[in-house]
């Protein structure tokens, strides 16, 4: 699975995109997520994960908080995502659909809350 940002985006905004990878990588980002909504985990940084390529160095972590942030820069490179146990609950049911029996064609937008969109795109299209 690929890791990426894109200053300019889609409707004129930044994002980070997810994208090139199959369900059993879909699978992982799902656990990802399920272990911040159930507070197994309080912060992941997605960009160390072995089954994460990193492009340009883009890194983002991803933490449990008190408030739905959304995407955060922190610097040029560098980027969180802050989200709340239900945030991260709606993120989890939204990787559903690339995880395996169902057709996973398309893209989903993860999240929209902060400045910059966080896309999970197979081919990555938005």
């Amino acid at each position: 699975m690929k890791l990426e940002f894109l200053a300019e985006g889609a409707d004129d905004r930044s994002l980070i995109r997810l994208y090139d990878f199959d369900p059993v990588e879909a699978t992982r980002l799902r656990e990802a997520f399920r272990s911040l909504w159930t507070g197994v985990r309080q912060s992941i940084p997605l960009h160390e994960e072995w089954w994460i390529a990193p492009l340009e160095q883009c890194s983002l972590e991803l933490r449990l908080g008190a408030r739905d942030l959304g995407v955060v820069q922190r610097a040029p490179s560098r980027f969180e995502c802050l989200l709340t146990a239900e945030g991260w609950a709606e993120m989890t049911v939204k990787v559903d659909p690339f995880c395996g029996s169902e057709d996973a064609n398309g893209r989903r937008w993860l999240n929209r809350d902060g400045e910059i969109a966080l896309l999970l795109s197979p081919d990555g299209q938005w």
